[in-house]
């Protein structure tokens, strides 16, 4: 089984290929990046910005050092690059930039990464902010979507914004469709 001939079944449901996926990359031994968003931690007097990497088998915390934050200014949240191309009619193969793509699964951690396994996870919940409800004349939009994931042994806050990670309801359906936990709504 090949990404052509997932990607090509029409009898396929979204959610198949991403199992057909999954499985396809644990066979050759590579963790692939199911979904990425970009959020920050508020840390007094200043924020601190992390890159919150999704696979099948954990969720990897990175953050963005002063270097980083520079070099990287355009990242946009959304699906991994194989699994876009998978799922998705607008991407073609040769598209895929290979290193924004893997995790090497013997790779060793960074000094700026935690990685948290999602048979750790406690409680895993996201919600729209509120507080940062915006209105003008043509409607009302969330600026910012809250990310808590609790372990057994920490509990990490995240902001995610909107303009890089798109609208909660489209965060939430990925996150659904993806991750291996129960998504709760509320704090």
């Amino acid at each position: 089984m090949d990404l052509n001939r997932i990607k090509s079944d029409s009898t396929l449901t979204d959610a198949q290929k991403i199992k057909m996926f999954c499985d396809l990359m644990n066979d050759r031994n590579v963790e692939p990046i199911i979904l990425r968003l970009s959020g920050y931690v508020k840390q007094k007097p200043l924020k601190a910005d992390y890159l919150l990497t999704f696979t099948p088998s954990r969720i990897i915390l990175l953050r963005k050092n002063f270097i980083r934050k520079l070099t990287d200014p355009g990242f946009v949240a959304g699906l991994g690059p194989y699994l876009y191309y998978i799922l998705s009619k607008k991407i073609e193969y040769s598209d895929i930039k290979k290193k924004d793509s893997f995790i090497l699964k013997d790779n060793l951690y960074l000094n700026d990464e935690t990685s948290i396994d999602y048979k750790n996870i406690t409680k895993f919940v996201f919600y729209p902010d509120v507080k940062t409800l915006v209105s003008n004349m043509l409607g009302t939009a969330v600026k910012e979507n809250v990310l808590i994931i609790n372990t057994d042994k920490e509990k990490y806050e995240f902001i995610l914004p909107t303009g890089k990670n798109g609208d909660y309801d489209k965060t939430l359906y990925w996150l659904k469709m993806c991750l291996p936990v129960k998504i709760s709504k509320k704090k």
